[in-house]
């Protein structure tokens, strides 16, 4: 038996990224890791309810974006409050789709499709 811990996303400016991640979605800095022998740095983000955390990680050489691919990888996060995180996303110029439902994708500044979901019912 396992848990789920955390996923990790490569991002070209953690401080861009921290920026994003808090203002557009709420997640917080939970803890900070600096890996020079591999080059890294590493910030974790958390929502404050579930254990599970977002691991920003931005390689200490790298000044090219990534290159994300041709597929449709995406991290899906459920809102509370979803009519008031759509308004605020829409008011931000950050969706970019949207399915029946509600359901709408944002993109994070280094091109992260982030799947945004309204509550279970």
């Amino acid at each position: 038996m396992t848990t789920i811990d955390h996923t990790c996303i490569h991002v070209l400016d953690l401080d861009r990224s921290a920026a994003f991640y808090r203002n557009a979605l709420g997640l917080t800095p939970v803890r900070s890791l600096d890996m020079p022998d591999r080059g890294w740095q590493l910030l974790f983000l958390g929502d404050g309810t579930t254990d599970f955390q977002l691991e920003l990680c931005r390689e200490m050489n790298r000044t090219e974006p990534y290159h994300l691919g041709d597929d449709t990888p995406h991290l899906a996060l459920r809102a509370l409050d979803f009519d008031a995180l759509k308004a605020k996303h829409q008011e931000m110029g950050l969706i970019f789709d949207e399915l029946n439902g509600g359901i709408y994708f944002i993109k994070d500044p280094d091109g992260h499709i982030l799947e945004i979901l309204p509550p279970k019912q």
